[in-house]
């Protein structure tokens, strides 16, 4: 009889030890979701102060006394802010759209860090009044922003690489 005893128990606490292990889970991933949904709220906060500063910015080079270059990076800087903040808020609102947007995203990326850098190294170049004299403060933190673009850029190709398999590994992989 006490054998029958001590299985049912070890029965029970194995149950139990599920059930509890289960719960452990749910609270992890309950926490997990939380923390993610603050982080990605917290990094649209900053995208909308970044981006607001590009179009402060952009918008200060479009007045009727400027004589600064006006091309298309201009105009696709000033899109690219636009659109990185409707993204930014689509991507809180409806979360399963994500994966959508991320390669459009990627690659309208990549060409927003090339336009944003020549245009403001263009712009530092032909020490354009508007953007140089006007507004140095925030041309200083541009001038920064466009190389922290490139930095970031460069890193997001790399990886971009090492997913599709094309990095060193495969380059080492094929001697």
């Amino acid at each position: 009889m006490s054998s029958r005893k001590s299985s049912r128990s070890s029965t029970r606490v194995s149950t139990s030890s599920k059930e509890r292990n289960d719960e452990i889970q749910a609270n992890v991933n309950t926490t997990v979701k939380n923390i993610s949904q603050s982080f990605l709220i917290g990094m649209f906060a900053i995208s909308v102060i970044v981006q607001g500063s590009i179009l402060y910015y952009l918008y200060n080079l479009e007045d009727a006394d400027c004589n600064c270059i006006r091309d298309w990076r201009h105009n696709f800087c000033k899109a690219y802010a636009l659109l990185v903040l409707a993204v930014g808020a689509i991507i809180i609102l409806f979360k399963h759209l994500c994966n959508a947007f991320m390669s459009v995203y990627l690659i309208l990326g990549l060409i927003n860090v090339y336009a944003f850098f020549t245009y403001i190294g263009d712009l530092n170049a032909t020490k354009c009044t508007c953007a140089v004299d006007k507004q140095p403060n925030l041309n200083v933190v541009m001038r920064v922003y466009r190389w922290v673009l490139i930095l970031g850029g460069v890193s997001a190709l790399m990886q971009l690489l090492g997913l599709l398999g094309i990095g060193g590994t495969k380059l080492a992989a094929s001697r």
